[in-house]
This record gives C-alpha cells, sequence and structure tokens, in this order.
C-alpha cells in the first residue's frame, strides 16, 4: 500500500509541476497562446491584402498598357469615365 501512494504522490507532483510549466508558458508571459492566435490570423489577413492588392496592381497596368498602345481605348477610357465628346458631337447624360 505505502508503494502505491508513494507513486500517487510523485506523479501528483509531476503533474502539478507540468500543469505550472503550461500556465506559464501559454497563458503567461509574451507569446501567450491567444497572442499567437492573434498574430496568426492577423498574418491570413494581410496575405489576403496582398494578393488583392497584387490583382489590383496587375489589372491596373494591363489597363495602362491597353491605354499607352491604342488610341481607340485611350478614347473610350475619355468618353465614358470623364464625359468627354468631340466638338462636332453632342453629349446627353442620362442619370438612372
Amino acid at each position: 500500500m505505502k508503494n502505491w501512494l508513494e507513486i500517487f504522490n510523485k506523479i501528483n507532483k509531476y503533474w502539478l509541476a507540468a500543469i505550472i510549466f503550461f500556465i506559464i508558458t501559454f497563458v503567461i508571459g509574451d507569446s501567450t497562446l491567444k497572442k499567437r492566435i492573434d498574430y496568426n490570423n492577423e498574418i491570413t489577413r494581410l496575405k489576403k491584402e496582398i494578393e488583392y492588392y497584387t490583382k489590383q496592381k496587375e489589372e491596373t497596368l494591363q489597363k495602362l498598357d491597353a491605354l499607352n498602345s491604342d488610341n481607340e481605348n485611350l478614347e473610350k477610357l475619355a468618353r465614358e469615365q470623364y464625359q468627354m465628346k468631340k466638338s462636332n458631337e453632342d453629349l446627353y447624360i442620362i442619370v438612372e
């Protein structure tokens, strides 16, 4: 009977030491588990944002190349976005 009690007491001491170690490591301190999760979420969000802006940059560069290479595209952009017209045309703006 004494052997079981001694083993049980040793196991309890080890479990207590392990619990204290995990509390200090993951709950108290600079690199807590919550902070790590928050940092991972922020990294994921920033990666998505980088992908979004990279796509926007590529689309803008394609539009710029199209405008620089063809006068028809430049004229279309000027007419649609800036409501420009030729001197012999009339411009009617319809608001929906």
